[in-house]
């Protein structure tokens, strides 16, 4: 990569939380933007979870973080949007790829993909409620095969949004088939908006594999992060040159406990999906 890219990390729920986001600001490896842990949004649960709110309200980072909304209600994923803009939001995320069964099975997240009417009416209610610059999606290239994306993407277009990030796999492929980096490609030269690549972004090499066949406008990584929190800087050169990541001496203790926490809760989320889905 020669050129500076949009790097930024994936929402990850119940592990890309306030106590994440402060380990990366000590470790000096910071990606340009943040996004929350989902917040589900439903007709009785008026009250934003106040444990990843604090992800918004006390980032210490200095760099923009958007709060992503999970649900499938335009009127109360317009509600829940306002309410997240009055903190120090920059803005909203619109997810339509999470994969969970019980998130999908609500025609929320990666369900979202299955009906291509309730997808306009969601991103439509949303792109009307925000201003420029603050609304962007999250989404997979289909719910069961890639060659979905043909008739999701235009969906996506009419709106307008202000940045696209895609997952380039489907919901059925999870997190382990290869990705589709030419899904990819077609969205970064169809959309007027940022498009930012996901999946399997997991060092210097997979990043320029990525801008080599996508030439996205970003990077996304998240699970990689958490192996090795350094990934931000390793993937961001300015030049011909590959950077080093910051050294890892002097790491303090709170820190290290901190990324080992991590690890270990994305450990146990990945074995209670593999044992909840056989």
């Amino acid at each position: 990569m020669h050129k500076p890219m949009l790097l930024a990390l994936a929402p990850m729920k119940d592990v890309t939380d306030l106590a994440f986001i402060k380990t990366l600001n000590d470790l000096n490896s910071l990606p340009d933007y943040f996004i929350t842990e989902y917040f589900r949004t439903v007709a009785h649960h008026k009250k934003m979870d106040p444990y990843i709110m604090r992800s918004i309200d006390e980032n210490p980072t200095g760099r923009p973080i958007y709060g992503q909304l999970v649900g499938q209600e335009p009127e109360y994923l317009v509600r829940d949007a306002l309410n997240l803009m009055n903190h120090a939001c920059a803005g909203v995320d619109l997810n339509m790829g999470c994969p969970a069964p019980i998130v999908c099975r609500r025609g929320a997240g990666g369900g979202m993909l299955r009906s291509l009417r309730a997808m306009d009416s969601a991103l439509g209610a949303l792109r009307d409620s925000l201003p420029a610059g603050a609304f962007s999606v999250k989404c997979r290239l289909g719910y069961e095969t890639p060659d979905e994306f043909e008739r999701i993407l235009p969906v996506i277009a009419r709106h307008a949004p202000d940045r696209v990030c895609i997952h380039a796999r489907t919901v059925r492929e999870g997190y382990r088939s290869p990705v589709h980096p030419e899904w990819v490609k077609w969205a970064a030269e169809t959309l007027k908006c940022p498009v930012i690549a996901n999946g399997n972004i997991v060092d210097t090499q997979t990043a320029e594999a990525w801008v080599r066949l996508a030439a996205p406008a970003g990077l996304m990584a998240g699970r990689a992060a958490l192996r090795n929190p350094w990934i931000f800087p390793s993937c961001a050169p300015t030049s011909g040159e590959k950077p080093q990541p910051p050294p890892r001496t002097g790491t303090s203790s709170a820190t290290s406990a901190a990324c080992t926490n991590a690890r270990w809760k994305c450990r146990t989320i990945t074995w209670r999906k593999n044992t909840s889905t056989g």
